[in-house]
Formats: structure tokens, sequence, C-alpha cells
């Protein structure tokens, strides 16, 4: 969308909301790129999620134009982008949208207002995803991706979907929430700490008779689970508890979906001597279950 195509069109005000956890550089590469958006109506709020390698004040000083939210501690991912979400929850504030992003994502200047277009469009939708270019473009790895994927019964297993529109959820790398139905919600279930808690959200807000979509044309750049991809202990426990928290919330055989999707990852992760993973996967699974 050009910016003169830009300029004509009605521009309801949105929160950009971004997760920082130990990653200055990539939250500010985020922030340069929010900045850069034809779509100017904008504020951006980044929560910090109780870094240890960097500062409330050294995230200030990187991105100054954005206001720093700081918890003392790591309230995992739903916990910190809750932070976030009390701007919007407050009873004198003008949002219409919220613009969930991950730290680890570099918006196209044209994405925010294709995102509202699209929200504009169909009023009844909760929220709008765009395709992602994911991976390292520099070396030649990058892909594309849909907005979010499939979620099916029993088992619940996420998968890329034939049709880019056919998802049953958005990816919280970056979706545009409408207000309003955030509002019927309390926000994300803060019971999951990474993974599945955009799922979540949105089989909660479809059940309440809202859809989900898809901007067609848009795209961002999400580096990709940048944060902890070399951490198959963590990566496994935090996948296993929450994929677990949801078959329980979800599934009508939650116990046998839930012990066979992870006896079949312990074997997988065995095969390939990725003892970590095996470990992460039992205690994730004891986890999701302690809930």
């Amino acid at each position: 969308m050009t910016s003169e195509k830009v300029q004509h069109i009605h521009q309801p005000k949105v929160l950009a909301v971004v997760l920082n956890w130990n990653g200055l550089e990539l939250t500010q590469k985020c922030c340069e790129s929010l900045l850069a958006q034809n779509y100017k109506n904008l504020d951006v709020v980044i929560v910090d999620n109780g870094s240890t390698f960097n500062t409330p004040a050294q995230l200030q000083a990187a991105c100054p134009e954005a206001e720093i939210i700081a918890s003392n501690e790591n309230l995992g991912f739903a916990g910190g982008v809750n932070l976030g979400f009390k701007r919007v929850f407050e009873e004198e504030n003008e949002y219409s949208y919220v613009w969930l992003l991950n730290n680890d994502v570099i918006c196209e200047k044209d994405a925010l207002a294709g995102l509202i277009e699209k929200a504009e469009a169909e009023p009844q939708s909760a929220a709008v995803g765009c395709r992602m270019r994911e991976g390292n473009p520099d070396n030649k790895t990058e892909r594309i991706v849909p907005a979010g994927k499939r979620l099916r019964p029993p088992l619940f297993i996420p998968a890329e979907p034939t049709d880019p529109e056919d998802i049953d959820y958005l990816c919280g790398a970056c979706m545009l929430i409408r207000v309003k139905a955030l509002k019927e919600t309390s926000g994300f279930d803060e019971n999951y700490f990474f993974f599945f808690e955009d799922a979540d959200w949105c089989f909660t807000i479809r059940s309440k008779g809202w859809n989900i979509s898809v901007a067609d044309g848009i795209f961002i750049t999400h580096l990709g689970s940048a944060t902890i991809k070399k951490m198959s202990y963590n990566l496994a426990a935090y996948y296993r508890a929450g994929h677990v928290l949801f078959l329980r919330k979800n599934s009508g055989i939650p116990f046998l979906a839930s012990l066979s999707t992870t006896l079949f990852r312990i074997l997988s992760d065995a095969l390939k001597l990725n003892f970590g993973g095996v470990k992460g996967n039992i205690s994730g699974f004891l986890k999701g279950w302690q809930k």
C-alpha cells in the first residue's frame, strides 16, 4: 500500500506491544521498523520481561520513541504481553487495535496499513494476521510461512495448511487484535508460559462468535524463536507443557492425547540422541498436568 493511499484511509489508533527478553538488538530493529510504518496513528509499548542481559534504561535509549514497561521477573509470553494489554483495558483510552509482535520481527512499511484495511473490511474479525518470511535472508534460508496453522482434534498437533486461510489460530508473532474482542477476554491465559497461548486465545475468541482472518499480500520477516532456538531442554519443556494444557482445555481425550504425543516426541528425540529434548518433554508433560 502506497503512502498516498494510506493517507486517505481511516486510521484508527493502534497500540503496538512488543515483548523483550534479553534481545536488545532485535528489539531495536523491530522498533525501527514500526517507526517506519506508512501508518502513523501508532503508539509503541515495549515490555521488558525480566531481562538479565539488558536494562530498561538501555531499552529506552535504543528505542526512545517507545514506552518501556519493566517486569522484575520473566512472566512468560502470556504474562508479559498482558502487561502491555493493560493499556487498552483502561477506561479512558482511544485504541481500537493492539498490534502484538515478537521482538524478532521486522515489519515492511505497509504492514500495519494492510492489516488495518483487512480488519476494517471485516468487522467480525477479532484478529488479523499475515504471512511471514521466516528464517535468515542473509544465508538464504528464508521461507514463506502462513499466518497461522491448523489445529484439529483429537491430538491438536499444529500443521501447516494447504490453503493459507484455512487456519485455526494466528501466530502471536504478528497479530492485529481488535480491542473490542480483546475486552471479551482477560487477555492471554497466563497458565501458558511459552507456546500455545496464541492458539488458546484464538480458540477462546472464536467460541464467542468472532472470526480470525489473514491479510493478503502483506508480509513481515520473522527470524523465528531467536531467543530460545539453542536451548533444547527449555524448548521441549515449554512446548510440551503448553500443548498438554491446550489439550486439557480442548480435547475430549486429554490424557490419552497428551500421553501419546509426548511419548512420540520422546522416542523421536531419543533416536536423535537429543537427551535434553527427552528430559524437557518429560518435565513439560508433568508441568502441564500440574497447572
